[in-house]
């Protein structure tokens, strides 16, 4: 039996992270890098208020979602993992209206998925349980310490803003090292079955 397999979106398949620098950048008057992003909270690295923060992606998120690239290997990995029988749930914490936008970028970018679940919220853990997610991939190491306490066995994709937090579990830098990975927690799961 093949796990169902929850995979963020946002800097996990989808590279927002530059466009959403630049954005803050022009906005705020900055010339913040990439790799300047030590952590996930972009107000406390800006310097503004959430208020200005979400008056801003009001006016600028559509754009960003439908011009982001992909992750490299993101879209061949999870091709392999619904090959391989995988259920890839995407489970992302944008908000439902850009559904339309999301659907349309990932088909626009050959993005297969089993399902596509827009939370508005980074809590993730009930969605995962409701649908049987045995794993997720995820960027936020906050995200990630949560569904790790929950029982969700969780792979932290590397990421600038996340690179220098502690994180005891699974640690992917790329979708090939996800596969391997997963490959590894599917040939030891059938090891250890009499």
């Amino acid at each position: 039996m093949h796990l169902k397999i929850g995979v963020d979106l946002d800097g996990t398949v989808a590279d927002n992270l530059p466009l959403l620098t630049d954005t803050l950048n022009t906005y705020c008057g900055k010339k913040l890098r990439c790799e300047d992003i030590n952590q996930y909270d972009l107000c406390g690295i800006y310097g503004i208020s959430e208020a200005d923060f979400f008056s801003l992606m009001g006016t600028k998120e559509e754009e960003i979602i439908s011009r982001c690239p992909l992750i490299p290997q993101a879209r061949e990995y999870v091709e392999f993992l619904m090959r391989d029988g995988y259920q890839v749930h995407i489970i992302t914490a944008r908000h439902p209206g850009y559904k339309q936008i999301t659907e349309r970028w990932l088909k626009d970018n050959g993005v297969p998925y089993s399902g596509l679940h827009l939370l508005n919220s980074h809590h993730k853990l009930d969605t995962c349980r409701k649908l049987g997610v045995s794993l997720m991939i995820e960027d936020n190491v906050h995200n990630a310490i949560q569904l790790e306490q929950g029982g969700v066995k969780t792979i932290l994709f590397t990421a600038p803003h996340n690179r220098l937090w502690p994180w005891n579990g699974l640690r992917c830098r790329t979708w090939q090292d996800i596969y391997r990975t997963l490959q590894e927690i599917l040939h030891s799961s059938l090891a250890a079955t009499p």
